[in-house]
């Protein structure tokens, strides 16, 4: 009975000790330097997804945009932009004289007080009149702009000198 006795324990003692280190190998699987990590396969098999990614930065580029050269003759001058954007954008366009507002001006380069009149309007190809400030676009595409300045005939007797605006364009997101 003895023998009997203990070679049951021997079996228990066995038994208790491979549990303990089967145990022990079970918590540094998938860990660096552990075992493999069974815990996905099943009796059909086993799976893993693997994420793929690929980060497209926003960007976009104003090309174009030729000086304007008006006539002391009057009428209207135009001049061609375009914006490429990977993105929908808002388009802000002012002067530099006069903001958002399209009955601006040219002014003399030494005496600010001294002005003609122009008007400006911007149309976008395909799309229509663009409003001064900021408006939004779709992008994803080349959007093309017009600018026309127009003026009056210039007086016999306006000071001479040079007259100058800004058209300015600016693009977010």
């Amino acid at each position: 009975m003895s023998t009997l006795i203990k070679t049951a324990m021997a079996v228990l003692f066995a038994g208790t000790c491979s549990s303990a280190i089967y145990a022990t190998e079970a918590e540094t699987a998938g860990k660096p330097g552990g075992k493999h990590n069974w815990n996905s396969c099943t009796t059909l098999g086993c799976e893993k997804d693997i994420p793929i990614k690929l980060e497209v930065p926003k960007k976009c580029e104003i090309k174009g945009g030729s000086a304007i050269e008006l006539s002391k003759a009057g009428g209207t001058k135009t001049s061609n932009y375009t914006v490429r954007s990977n993105t929908h954008y808002v388009l802000n366009i002012t002067t530099a004289n006069n903001g958002t507002n399209a009955s601006t001006y040219v002014k003399h380069e030494d005496d600010g007080t001294v002005r003609i009149p122009t008007t400006i309007t911007t149309t976008k190809t395909g799309g229509g009149a663009i409003a001064w400030g900021s408006s939004n676009h779709a992008g994803l595409a080349d959007d093309v702009y017009t600018v026309s300045v127009t003026n009056s005939a210039v007086a016999p007797f306006q000071r001479a000198g040079t007259y100058s605006d800004t058209y300015k364009i600016k693009v977010f997101y």
